[in-house]
């Protein structure tokens, strides 16, 4: 899967675009997923990013799910790809912006984001174990909502592990 998933992926529409790159809306295998297509000459960063979501014990419902990793080019372009779940609510700082909360809906907003926060910054201690991990780069735009009102943190392209 890892080395051929870009082929398999119908971009449908952009979403983001930043200093790294661009975020596309595409359909694989039936499914939306995101697809964050960086520009060549920001392959450290998403070798860093990529490297980081790959983390032993890294996957937990308040960190953004990584489906894959692909390099897509020609002789003369190259694309180099990170695959990850599709959030439709977008982020956290678009989502409050166009949604007024409840109290209830605004601590479940806040936990899951601390939740996902606290996984990331705690190190595992086992035969294959996590270490702590650094964001570096938290903002509301960095955390999306999933459908069911709970965050995960994304965008790990500063992140940093303490080893």
């Amino acid at each position: 899967v890892q080395r051929t998933i870009a082929k398999q992926i119908q971009m449908v529409k952009q979403i983001g675009k930043g200093r790294y790159g661009e975020v596309w809306m595409g359909k694989w295998r039936g499914e939306k997923v995101a697809v964050k297509v960086f520009f060549t000459m920001e392959e450290a960063s998403w070798f860093r990013e990529t490297e980081i979501y790959q983390t032993v014990l890294m996957r937990h419902e308040n960190i953004l799910g990584f489906i894959a990793q692909d390099i897509k080019g020609t002789g003369s372009w190259t694309q180099l790809y990170l695959i990850t779940d599709y959030h439709e609510n977008g982020s956290l700082y678009d989502y409050l912006k166009s949604t007024t909360l409840d109290t209830k809906a605004m601590l479940k907003l806040a936990y899951s984001s601390v939740s996902g926060l606290c996984h990331l910054h705690t190190e595992i201690f086992s035969t294959q174990g996590k270490p702590a991990i650094a964001h570096r780069d938290l903002k509301s735009k960095n955390i999306l909502v999933k459908k069911n009102g709970t965050c995960c943190i994304a965008d790990l392209g500063l992140a940093v592990k303490f080893i």
